[in-house]
């Protein structure tokens, strides 16, 4: 039997072919882990739209579409997930997930992929990450909100009494709450952002709106209202001022969980939680079957999560120089953790990550 013919072009989202496109759209139909609104093509031309940099390598077999993998192509070599900083999930659009990605990568030109929140469950990943998946917690309401909260109330009873006395505490208030799930107006989404700029400065985080593309593909998501992509804006007001939101996108049946934030002089009442509950339960009427959380050691993803997928980070790498430079600074890292000198130790890694995180937001 004559093994398959493979071949990778590196093209732009806009020279797609109508037979590409109809393909890209099937391979996610038919997997419900490409449900995310990552693996839309029309978040992809979305980015495209906002950074020239976005590319989208093309997999043929046989001269049949086979897999995309949308991407930031950076000047320097290095291929990383569609959206940087704010890609939370990453992985091919195919029905082969077991796709061999090394020769592929080598046809398409570049010398690095580095990815975070690859697919666990996509063996070109897996063979070359940094270590095991961690998990991407996922509010499931596949079943009904009910159902949602008696399996986080199963899995940490206390926390979810102490999440249901904020809520008593909110609607004792002698003042008017506002909760608006679907809220469209501009101001309230200069006012989230505002917040969210204020808390990565006072936190010392990347700031991912020091950069204009990152608006524009808010802003862009903000007007989108087809059935595969929208922009979601929620709110919680208290009295008329803002207390809580959050801004993610949506597909047909994912909500990704993207920017929230909640003014600090609410924060005993816990209105950042209250939001997401009321979200949770009027999207689970209208279509929505999962919140993605995203990765991370946080207690609100562990408590508000019953169920999550595998993701990993690495890098795939064959010979060029852009090769070289990423694994001198890698064995720099590995050397200095070796070092008997506590936290001192994980500085240069550190320090690599963030420069990366820095590359990946202004496309270098």
């Amino acid at each position: 039997m004559t093994s398959p013919l493979y071949s990778a072009d590196i093209v732009t989202a806009g020279s797609l072919t109508a037979r590409q496109r109809a393909a890209w759209a099937a391979m996610r139909t038919g997997n419900p882990g490409l449900a995310s609104p990552y693996f839309t093509l029309e978040f992809t031309e979305t980015m495209a739209a906002a950074r020239a940099d976005t590319r989208v390598m093309a997999v043929s077999r046989n001269g049949a579409p086979a897999a995309f993998l949308p991407l930031q192509l950076s000047r320097s070599g290095v291929a990383r997930p569609i959206g940087g900083p704010l890609g939370d999930h990453h992985g091919l659009i195919t029905d082969t997930p077991d796709l061999d990605l090394k020769p592929l990568i080598g046809r398409a030109g570049f010398g690095v992929l580095a990815f975070h929140g690859a697919l666990a469950d996509q063996t070109a990943f897996l063979e070359d990450c940094d270590g095991p998946p961690e998990v991407s917690w996922v509010s499931d309401l596949s079943a009904g909100y009910d159902a949602f909260i008696a399996d986080c109330t199963a899995a940490d009873a206390k926390a979810m009494r102490n999440i249901r006395a904020r809520q008593r505490k909110l609607d004792a208030l002698d003042a008017e709450v506002t909760i608006r799930i679907d809220d469209r107006r501009p101001e309230a989404l200069d006012a989230l952002i505002a917040a969210k700029r204020e808390q990565f400065h006072r936190t010392h985080a990347l700031d991912v709106f020091s950069v204009p593309w990152t608006r524009t593909v808010i802003d862009t998501l903000f007007a989108n209202r087809t059935p595969e992509l929208a922009g979601i804006l929620s709110t919680l007001e208290i009295d008329g001022k803002l207390a809580a939101a959050h801004f993610g996108m949506r597909s047909e049946r994912v909500l990704h969980y993207w920017f929230p934030v909640f003014w600090p002089e609410h924060a005993k009442l816990g209105p950042g939680l209250s939001l997401f509950l009321e979200m949770a339960r009027e999207l689970s009427q209208d279509g929505i079957t999962a919140i993605h959380l995203g990765p991370g050691e946080y207690d609100f993803k562990r408590r508000l999560s019953n169920a999550g997928f595998g993701v990993v980070t690495g890098q795939i790498r064959r010979p060029s120089l852009t090769n070289d430079i990423v694994s001198a600074g890698r064995q720099i890292d590995r050397f200095a953790r070796r070092l008997p000198l506590g936290r001192v130790s994980t500085w240069p890694g550190r320090a690599i990550r963030r420069l990366d995180k820095w590359a990946a937001i202004h496309a270098l």
